[in-house]
């Protein structure tokens, strides 16, 4: 969630409002969708997706969608939010964000595999950069990830440089 916090300038998103923009230069718009909170069950969260999809269902916008990379058959477990995805009509990007800010985590090679596995409509992209505790490589993820946005939505981006 902080990744998203610092990527719109926004520490609240309000599923129910307009759409913002990440770019004041960007036409395109955006609806984030977090879990009420980190240990939100796998059936909570689906159902609160499918809600903010259909309730913004003519706007044109797109959806950053915050998930926990769970697959141990718990009711945390993603599957069910994965499988409502690839049933979808929906463009699917996924970001997995390898490492943690908290401290020096990082996702497993066995859960991406899982994920590739599962993944049947969409494209996996993994952000590799080490992040833990240092607010340079943080926002270099952020700007990372910004950018890899802008390339999906065809846009030019200036990453300043």
């Amino acid at each position: 969630m902080r990744t998203l916090q610092y990527l719109f300038r926004r520490k609240q998103f309000y599923l129910f409002k307009q759409p913002i923009k990440l770019d004041a230069l960007w036409s395109e718009k955006f609806i984030v969708v977090n879990a009420r909170s980190p240990y939100s069950r796998a059936d909570e969260q689906l159902h609160r997706i499918r809600s903010v999809i259909q309730y913004h269902t003519v706007s044109d916008t797109s959806f950053l969608i915050n998930l926990n990379l769970v697959l141990d058959n718990s009711q945390f477990d993603i599957r069910k939010i994965l499988s409502y995805f690839n049933q979808s009509a929906f463009e699917i990007y996924y970001f997995v964000l390898y490492s943690s800010w908290f401290d020096k985590r990082v996702v497993c090679r066995e859960h991406i595999v899982q994920l590739e596995q599962l993944v049947e409509n969409g494209s996996i992209h993994i952000l590799e950069r080490l992040v833990t505790q240092s607010g340079l490589r943080f926002n270099e993820r952020v700007e990372e990830l910004k950018e890899a946005i802008g390339r999906i939505l065809g846009l030019v981006v200036d990453s300043g440089e």
